[in-house]
């Protein structure tokens, strides 16, 4: 669309600014265009919670248009959880709405003296008075905004987690999408924005619409075909829980035990036999991995959540707390969802008090009269209630693992599960190797996404890529050169955006961006943007004092050895991530400290 809003909160200016096409070249937009504006504007010393910080949301080239599962925005800022970069990724409708309605982004800045949500439709761009949603779980304020607005406006907002500046707070769209990572939540919530409200009626620009449906035709049957393709479709994330527990791969009690029994309880095909009711699909997505579920019975029989747990949720709130009712992973799920919480960093967060309660680390008085055993349903619910509202342990944990351990003590730092301060996700990294080097040098922290190398680590080929080698899942040689390059790769597609999960061909995604934006460039170029986009999200750290000594795992990873499981006596030693460090620095043109050399960001041309 080549625009983007300005909205200054406090002094309530709305600029529109256009964008340059050689900035679009190098940077591509989404997560690239965020990176450079973040880089550009917000001083590396400024507090994630000051005014000075900006909350960046971006949409993509691609988002809205023909090419499938493209419904996707990247909402970026400096993060309150890890006091360096942070971005998170949400799909739906509103994204597409926010392009129709003429824009590929909005910079946020400044801070409201009072609650406010921003208003956009087409042209008319207006900061109206939240105070009546101030309060509100995100659920109702969605209900509310669109029922004085009109049910086509789409809504992106924080819940009382956002207001109260709950470091793992997140950002809801569409009735339960989750920009869930960072924190980002808590920007908005520190800026008094309670969500941003779109409608828009404008022809999202095609260059070639017919050619690009012509191929699509064309492999359509070989991306649906693809096996993890038709799992999704089938059972959505749940579906490869099973595979993973084989694995050693589902973190169970806080990443210390490698078998459950109870893993067969909270399993895709018992969570789709007992609580799916249909299924849903995100904008123009072939797939539909989302899930409706409906709780038939119990205490919570009649519960609906239009969008109900995945792969992540289930294992955060399931396994990982030795809690294997599904009607209390749903409950636990809609809890996040009112409150606006990220469901990893809050099972998280759950499990860290929990063992502190099992070693004495802490008492029931500091868990306010709780019994924090494992996998009681009573403390789950409770303490995502106290969480969201900052009260008593709550109030500690909503500072995120890192901070509730260095406040606590008493050796709880041994089993405080997160890299940079950003709480681990789903996957123990003593299974795939390689998953743990993407860990520990993930820009925003601890992050399966963002490379995804347990897929090459189980087999899969990236010939476009020029990966062809078969990675050992338990050996640490040639993950740090494959990493690079699967990262620059997904740098591409959170800049075009397009979902991870449909899987089109590297090959084929040149044609489809040039045919979408009549920008031409080689497999090579987009390969080489995506580097520049990690480099300036590096830079952005390395200027809030990120070095090689925070590309770390945490203690367990490293020095506890699982006695049974798809991990036995795995670990990644000090020694062996030191080696892959080494590895992936070369490979990235950095220096042994992580800081990318000069000659690599001239050649970049990042000056």
């Amino acid at each position: 669309m080549g625009r983007i809003l300005r909205v200054d909160l406090s002094s309530e200016e709305i600029r529109v600014n256009k964008l340059e096409s050689e900035v679009l070249r190098k940077f591509i937009g989404g997560v690239g265009l965020a990176a450079k504006i973040i880089y550009d504007e917000v001083k590396p010393e400024t507090p994630p919670l000051d005014p000075e910080n900006k909350l960046v949301f971006m949409t993509g080239p691609l988002t809205g248009t023909l090419v499938p599962c493209t419904g996707r925005y990247v909402v970026c800022a400096k993060s309150p959880l890890t006091n360096a970069w942070g971005e998170s990724h949400s799909s739906g409708f509103w994204a597409r709405e926010l392009k129709r309605a003429g824009y590929d982004g909005i910079i946020v800045e400044g801070e409201s003296e009072k609650p406010v949500y921003l208003i956009i439709n087409d042209e008319d761009v207006r900061i109206e008075d939240a105070n009546e949603f101030w309060g509100k779980g995100c659920p109702e304020t969605e209900e509310s905004i669109k029922k004085r607005l009109g049910e086509e406006y789409k809504v992106a907002c924080i819940g009382p987690a956002g207001e109260k500046l709950v470091r793992f707070a997140s950002i809801i769209n569409d009735g339960g999408r989750a920009a869930g990572r960072c924190g980002m939540g808590a920007v908005m919530g520190s800026k008094k924005l309670k969500a941003i409200a779109v409608k828009g009626t404008k022809d999202i620009p095609m260059k070639d619409p017919k050619r690009i449906r012509s191929i699509l035709k064309r492999i359509y049957p070989q991306i649906m075909s693809f096996p993890t393709t038709q799992i999704y479709a089938s059972y959505g994330t749940s579906g490869e829980l099973l595979s993973f527990y084989e694995y050693g791969d589902v973190p169970i009690k806080n990443f210390s035990l490698g078998k459950w029994d109870k893993i067969d309880m909270i399993s895709g095909e018992t969570y789709n036999a007992v609580m799916v009711k249909a299924k849903r699909a995100c904008w123009n997505c072939p797939i539909a991995c989302w899930r409706y579920v409906k709780v038939d019975e119990g205490p919570y029989a009649g519960l609906e959540l239009e969008r109900g747990p995945e792969y992540e949720t289930l294992t955060a709130l399931g396994s990982l707390l030795l809690n294997e009712r599904l009607d209390i992973i749903v409950k636990a799920n809609s809890l996040c969802n009112y409150y606006g919480l990220d469901t990893i960093s809050t099972g998280v967060s759950i499990a860290f008090a929990m063992e502190c309660f099992e070693k004495g680390v802490i008492t029931p008085q500091d868990a306010m009269g709780l019994n924090l055993k494992w996998g009681d349903s009573e403390a789950i619910l409770k303490m995502i209630e106290f969480i969201g509202e900052r009260k008593g342990l709550g109030d500690i944990l909503a500072e995120g693992v890192k901070r509730a351990s260095e406040k606590i003590g008493k050796g709880s730092e041994k089993f405080a599960m997160h890299v940079k301060g950003l709480e681990m996700p789903m996957h123990d990294p003593r299974a795939f190797k390689g998953m743990g080097l993407q860990y520990a040098v993930s820009n925003r922290g601890a992050c399966h996404l963002q490379g995804l190398i347990l897929r090459i680590e189980q087999g899969q080929r990236m010939t476009d890529l020029k990966i062809y080698e078969r990675l050992n899942r338990f050996e640490t040689k040639g993950k740090g050169k494959v990493l690079a390059i699967v990262q620059n790769w997904h740098e591409v597609l959170e800049s075009l955006i397009i979902c991870k999960f449909l899987g089109i061909p590297p090959g084929h995604i040149p044609g489809l961006y040039a045919l979408t934006t009549g920008i031409y460039v080689t497999l090579e170029e987009l390969l080489e943007a995506g580097e520049r986009i990690y480099n300036v999200k590096r830079m952005f750290n390395v200027k809030c004092g990120i070095t090689r000594k925070d590309d770390v795992l945490p203690y367990r990873i490293m020095n506890e050895r699982l006695s049974e499981g798809g991990t036995l006596g795995h670990i990644i030693s000090l020694e062996e991530l030191n080696a892959m460090l080494d590895e992936y620095y070369e490979a990235r043109g950095w220096d042994e400290n992580g800081v990318p050399r000069e000659e690599t960001l001239k050649r970049l041309g990042l000056p």
